[in-house]
């Protein structure tokens, strides 16, 4: 017999590598679960494991008029309240007009929780004190974040887990990665979100026969984006084009996935000045790189962070990064005894996450 039944709700376009850990962790616990989703992810439904007839697609963007979109929000509102779930978890626990209506206005029967991705918004939002006005028990995608800031309302607990498992993806057709050494930085170039100069300065101070090393940019080059001819005229200035890995497309997951499988080295060059990942939030390449067991290559100052400590190669500038990507091309680096801590296992984060649904 299943247990609650519960609704995983995301509406938004974001935060999807969320999904498949909880779905798994609440199916392996034998809860009965449901997905309100964005219809952006009903390519991937096959892979969620989840019968059709317990989907249901929103988008809250394709309502024309602000009536509209609280039609929608009335009419998930009858789905809910009239399927008689227990438990609505928010994938994205934030600042959007449909949790606000949501969390607000479903009876009280009905237990509301939600993943919050940055922390910031807990004491600086105010539709985010809103939320949390019936939201109370947040989950967090790392445990450093549980007291990396002080909460404004002591109610507020904060619950650990990592989404760090992810589906079986078919074969794609991934290049010879031949004798290269592949150093994968993920996600859509954005200087604002990542370093890339300190990468460019590092690489232009290698010498000419260590080109086997390849960076590779794992998402989109967006030609809309003023980063990217930008990038594009660094790298053609410094002559570095024999290291730099690019997309002009959009990348689909399964080869997405295939080049993480593959790279040797997860790089997280984060603009720490600009995301305050130290205190408020983690980025998705973290997650991606403890999924695979994969070495992180990130700036020295996340080094606070147990996670990154643990599994990291640090760098402070562009000639101390020159020096650690020598060392990898020429076999001489410290080998660092990785993802030895028990969290990295399905059986652990299973009973995080479980550990709050399960309050309940």
């Amino acid at each position: 017999m299943l247990k609650k039944k519960i609704a995983l709700i995301e509406l938004t376009t974001s935060h999807e590598e969320c999904l498949y850990s909880q779905i798994r962790f609440l199916k392996d616990a034998n809860y009965d679960v449901h997905l309100i989703i964005n219809p952006k992810f009903k390519k991937n439904l096959n892979l969620y494991g989840i019968d059709t007839g317990k989907v249901r697609f929103i988008d809250p963007r394709g309502a024309s008029t602000l009536l509209k979109r609280m039609h929608n929000w009335l009419l998930t509102y009858k789905y809910i309240v009239g399927n008689a779930f227990d438990t609505v978890v928010f994938n994205t626990a934030s600042s959007n007009k449909e949790t606000i209506a949501l969390s607000r206005l479903l009876p009280k029967r009905i237990k509301c929780l939600g993943s919050i991705h940055n922390l910031k918004k807990l004491n600086d939002s105010f539709s985010q004190k809103v939320i949390s006005k019936r939201i109370k028990d947040y989950y967090v995608l790392n445990d450093f974040l549980v007291n990396s800031m002080e909460i404004n309302d002591s109610k507020i607990r904060l619950f650990p887990y990592y989404p760090i498992f992810f589906p079986e993806y078919q074969g794609s057709n991934l290049v010879d990665k031949k004798n290269d050494i592949w150093v994968c930085i993920p996600g859509e170039l954005s200087f604002k979100r990542r370093n890339y100069d300190v990468v460019l300065q590092a690489l232009s101070k290698l010498e000419g026969s260590q080109t086997n090393l390849k960076i590779i940019i794992l998402g989109k080059m967006n030609p809309k984006s003023t980063d990217v001819p930008y990038f594009k005229n660094q790298v053609e200035e410094l002559k570095l084009e024999p290291y730099i890995v690019t997309f002009d497309h959009f990348i689909q997951n399964d080869l997405f996935h295939d080049y993480i499988q593959a790279s040797d080295y997860i790089m997280a060059p984060v603009s720490n000045t600009e995301q305050n990942y130290l205190k408020y939030k983690i980025t998705g390449a973290y997650n991606l790189a403890f999924a695979y067991k994969k070495p992180l290559i990130t700036p020295k100052e996340m080094n606070v962070m147990p996670d990154l400590n643990e599994n990291s190669y640090f760098y402070e500038d562009s000639d101390s990064l020159a020096m650690l990507f020598k060392s990898i091309v020429d076999n001489t680096l410290e080998t660092k005894n990785i993802y030895t801590n028990e969290k990295w296992q399905y059986s652990y984060q299973l009973k995080k996450y479980l550990n709050l649904i399960e309050q309940a």
